[in-house]
């Protein structure tokens, strides 16, 4: 699916939406990084209209795959993050052009930003379990097009996973929420040089 394409599904009721606080925090660290970053002309600014741009985009990319995968909620994601590439379009201005340098450069302040949040909710002594269970062969696939139903038996399956997961949901166990929750803590241990992570199309593949 093409980035722009994420941004033409509707909103719907709140009541069907579930937004982690973790994301909301992602996101905004998101445009934090946008204004100290070297790469992007301060001259020029980055306006709140990239923050709610942004946010638009994770939403509708939630909405998304909740329409084509049958789901009852819309909960946004890690792997929705790649797609604000297109919501930064034309609201930031690059200190140098190059073809290709925006989609970097937005990929760049999103790790960054997740490593911040992530580092803030985790330490890593407390993920233990969950790099030893990749050690002995653990795999976890994620992507923004993976059903929330795969997720609570991937998480059952890797040693630790579950109580890291439980930590951000508060015992929330819709498949959506739970599936947004590993996405983070998966991405995060990676951030951190912690697990490698294979990168194809939309989807990720997780390992040691």
């Amino acid at each position: 699916m093409r980035a722009e394409d994420a941004t033409t599904f509707p909103i719907p009721d709140e009541d069907k939406l579930v937004i982690p606080e973790y994301m909301k925090r992602i996101l905004a660290e998101i445009t934090a990084q946008a204004r100290l970053s070297s790469e992007i002309n301060q001259r020029s600014g980055v306006s709140v209209r990239v923050s709610i741009a942004n946010f638009e985009t994770a939403l509708s990319n939630s909405v998304r795959r909740s329409i084509i995968n049958g789901e009852e909620w819309a909960c946004p994601r890690v792997s929705d993050l790649s797609y604000i590439v297109a919501s930064f379009a034309g609201k930031i201005e690059l200190e140098t052009f190059e073809e290709g340098r925006e989609s970097r450069v937005t990929d760049e302040l999103t790790r960054r930003s997740v490593l911040r949040v992530f580092g803030a909710m985790f330490d890593l002594d407390e993920l233990e379990d969950v790099i030893m269970a990749f050690d002995l062969g653990g795999l976890a696939v994620t992507g923004s097009d993976h059903p929330a139903a795969e997720y609570p038996e991937m998480v059952a399956a890797i040693d630790g996973l579950s109580a890291a997961v439980t930590k951000l949901t508060e015992g929330d166990r819709r498949p959506e929420v739970v599936a947004a929750a590993a996405e983070f803590v998966l991405e995060g241990l990676h951030l951190s040089r912690r697990l490698n992570c294979d990168r194809s199309g939309d989807g990720y593949r997780y390992s040691r």
